[in-house]
């Protein structure tokens, strides 16, 4: 038999008997439809706990100290080198770093350790903290720094601002209670949190923020001009420390201003003219710069502490780096091999694979939930094939009289059982494509154009409880199918084995 007379009889018989066709093939769409679903939910889990990762920082950043350093980001976990001899943390070991397989770009990070203060507007504008740190602005790109407006400095005095560094300043012209800006907060639906000087808040749409929530000034036209504080109880001997910002904070202490907040001349302070060409995008993970702080080139802080402070100590050494990596999958073997240099480091690696795990976990529980449904499809496919089998014994006994091969008849039973398999897979991964989609949409709130379009393809800040990758569509077809095929297996080596002579007796 051709294979086209054999799939025109697999059809033919499965609408002879449409009414038991329909209901096995209802079975698997059940099952198949409840194991998508079920495994699209706990990806959707997963989703949501990486995005909770992202908004804390970049995920493929690794920060590296000299064995035994201080500090971590927020939120990460600490690993100490395997090592004993301590490495120095220098060019050279930066170089080291930026040959390792997987690793895009990375730089020494530096943070002021001296006290400072800063004002804007010809003296108007004035805060007396300030979060300077610097890195190699060659590797800015290399390393994911993101800028929300403007773009890298080149030149010396150039800077970039943090993202919300205009609300650190107050004016000092304002009546107390009045003279400060604070920054909104996103609530994650559209709306912000807003505060006033009282520190009543309320809950306002993003189209709604009015003047009282912006900054007093906008940094990427308003000079800056840094005032570094020196002295015994303001310097750790070297000048500079390179961390993630923690140690510029006793900043807000006497001798940075006079009575009314402006730069006095207490101490030794020195003046700096900064002009910031770019906003950077907050991410705590590369260090409090970005958010409420200065970032520079580290030649340029190097050049400023010379100046600001004379016997601040010659070091080529650093007490951090960071290190990015290309892919997310790549973060451990990295981070082994830096801890393998001898250093310590730290990154949110050990949490993604933490929350991984229990996502992975979930998926599981949940699919095999799903499983059940679909096994009970088998059954029902089983018995269907059983019952097929019976009602065409003497159908299959006249076959092998006019000598149909015994292939050709196994082939055409395993063939319809298949089909059963895809089609009810077919129909069930549509009907969950419509039930994930509507899951989304009643987790963000509504039917919209947008909604509808996230809910389908998600986006950077766009979190779904219910996410299905591709595979899983190809996936639960095949699978499907092969339940099909093996339901169908037995039923099929039935009907071969049956004799010619004993078929065409049968009455059936």
């Amino acid at each position: 038999m051709r294979l086209t007379d054999i799939l025109h009889l697999c059809s033919q018989n499965l609408w002879r008997r449409k009414s038991r066709t329909i209901l096995t093939v209802l079975g698997v769409i059940v099952g198949c439809c409840s194991i998508v679903t079920m495994v699209s939910i706990g990806s959707g889990i997963n989703e949501m706990n990486e995005q909770s990762l992202k908004q804390m920082g970049d995920l493929t950043i690794i920060n590296v100290y000299r064995q035994g350093g201080y500090g971590t980001g927020f939120g990460s976990s600490t690993s100490t080198g395997g090592s004993q001899t301590e490495s120095k943390l220098d060019d050279k070991a930066i170089e080291n770093f930026k040959r390792i397989p997987g690793v895009e770009g990375a730089t020494a990070q530096m943070s002021l350790s001296y006290s400072v203060s800063m004002t804007a507007g010809n003296g108007r504008y004035i805060t007396t903290y300030g979060d300077v740190q610097a890195i190699d602005m060659t590797q800015l790109g290399n390393m994911g720094y993101k800028l929300t407006d403007g773009t890298a400095p080149t030149r010396d005095g150039e800077v970039l601002a943090g993202q919300y560094l205009a609300y650190q300043f107050y004016d000092k012209f304002r009546p107390e209670g009045s003279n400060m800006r604070y920054q909104p907060q996103d609530a994650g639906d559209g709306t912000y949190w807003t505060c006033d000087s009282t520190g009543n808040c309320s809950q306002v749409p993003a189209d709604q923020l009015g003047e009282e929530s912006k900054p007093f000034f906008d940094p990427m036209t308003t000079e800056i001009t840094l005032t570094i504080q020196t002295g015994d109880d303001s310097s750790n001997g070297d000048g500079m420390t390179m961390g993630m910002g923690g140690t510029s904070g006793a900043i807000g202490s006497t001798g940075t201003g006079g009575a009314d907040g402006s730069t006095g001349s207490t101490g030794s302070g020195n003046t700096f003219k900064l002009k910031a060409t770019g906003m950077l995008k907050e991410d705590y993970n590369k260090g409090t710069a970005t958010s409420s702080g200065i970032l520079m080139d580290i030649t340029q802080l190097k050049d400023m502490i010379a100046k600001v402070d004379k016997s601040a100590a010659k070091t080529a050494t650093y007490e951090q780096a960071l290190v990015k990596v290309s892919d997310i999958r790549q973060v451990s073997d990295v981070e082994q091999q830096i801890r393998d240099m001898g250093f310590s480091t730290s990154s949110y690696e050990e949490i993604r694979k933490q929350m991984e795990e229990q996502s992975r976990g979930i998926q599981m529980a949940l699919g095999g939930i799903g499983a059940v449904s679909l096994l009970v499809a088998a059954i029902g496919i089983t018995n269907t094939m059983i019952m097929s089998v019976t009602e065409r014994t003497r159908e299959i006994g006249i076959m092998k009289a006019l000598g149909c091969y015994v292939r050709d008849i196994r082939i055409m039973f395993l063939g319809e059982a298949g089909f059963i398999g895809l089609l009810g897979g077919l129909v069930g991964c549509l009907l969950s494509a419509l039930i994930s989609i509507g899951i989304n949409l009643v987790y963000m709130g509504g039917i919209s154009g947008e909604n509808i379009w996230h809910a389908i393809v998600g986006g950077e800040n766009v979190t779904r409880l219910s996410v299905i990758p591709w595979w899983l569509f190809v996936f639960a077809i095949l699978f499907s199918t092969l339940i099909g095929l093996v339901s169908g297996f037995q039923p099929a080596n039935k009907a071969v084995r049956i004799p010619a002579l004993d078929a065409i007796k049968n009455e059936q």
